[in-house]
């Protein structure tokens, strides 16, 4: 099996998501489903994400992969201790034995990544800051900031990448926008390295604060060790676990059509 490429060439999908939406503040515990589809139609894989709160607050989120027979193929789980914006994780790819993920201290947050089994993990401390964003914590990042960007507004950040072991400048703005849906843009901000790297693209609801889809590299790679690009759509109807029937009819159809 080939050695797992970097994952995401600039931007890892775990923005995506890396990207979930916001439910109701009063709920313990909630679900949410995402479905994968490549350029060609094809679904390409599932993501269940289960997310825990405390004190009306997002505490963990743990997302787990699938492929298209429904077999577990990564998992990552993050907890957000030190702010909604910095989401300490832990992602695996089971498929091609890759594993990275940070650590958020007081002052500074761990980042590592292996690249094979077998390999040694490497390893980097970066100084925290405020401007700082880490794994899942993107996601509450731009739901923070969403009036703003429906006003027109461009906002910079630091996007940690565990995968670079590095930290890159970014900027987010409004893309598009109908009635209550806005699209927002994430891309680096250096003008020129824009010209050689992948943008990602998230619709939310700005009523909700719901992340309705997103468009991207992936986040788990194919079986070839390749980030693809993907469009994924989000479920947030009462249903659990994935492998329920209902789930698996709704992708049984959607192949179909």
């Amino acid at each position: 099996m080939q050695q797992r490429l970097k994952r995401w060439s600039i931007f890892p999908a775990a923005l995506v998501i890396y990207i979930l939406g916001t439910v109701s503040v009063f709920a313990e515990v909630e679900w949410v489903q995402g479905k994968a589809i490549n350029l060609n139609g094809e679904l390409e894989f599932l993501e269940e994400h289960v997310i825990e709160y405390e004190g009306g607050r997002m505490a963990t989120i743990k997302t787990v992969y699938y492929d298209t027979d429904f077999k577990k193929i990564g998992e990552q789980v993050s907890d957000f201790a030190h702010g909604p914006q910095l989401g300490s994780y832990d992602f695996t790819d089971e498929r091609l034995r890759y594993h990275d993920g940070a650590r958020v201290m007081p002052n500074q947050i761990l980042i590592y990544c292996k690249e094979a089994a077998g390999e040694a993990t490497k390893e980097k401390y970066l100084r925290r800051d405020a401007s700082q964003i880490v794994g899942q914590g993107f996601h509450q990042f731009i739901v923070a900031n969403l009036d703003s960007l429906a006003r027109g507004d461009i906002i910079s950040a630091k996007l940690v990448l565990p995968a670079h072991l590095d930290q890159f400048d970014i900027r987010i703005g409004k893309h598009h926008m109908a009635g209550n849906r806005i699209q927002v843009r994430i891309e680096l901000d250096n003008w020129f390295l824009r010209l050689f790297t992948p943008h990602v693209e998230a619709e939310y609801d700005l009523n909700t604060r719901r992340l309705l889809s997103y468009r991207g590299l992936s986040m788990i790679a194919d079986e070839a060790g390749k980030t693809v690009e993907v469009a994924i759509s989000y479920d947030y109807s009462p249903q659990r676990p994935m492998l329920s029937s209902k789930f698996r009819s709704t992708v049984a159809n959607s192949n179909r059509n």
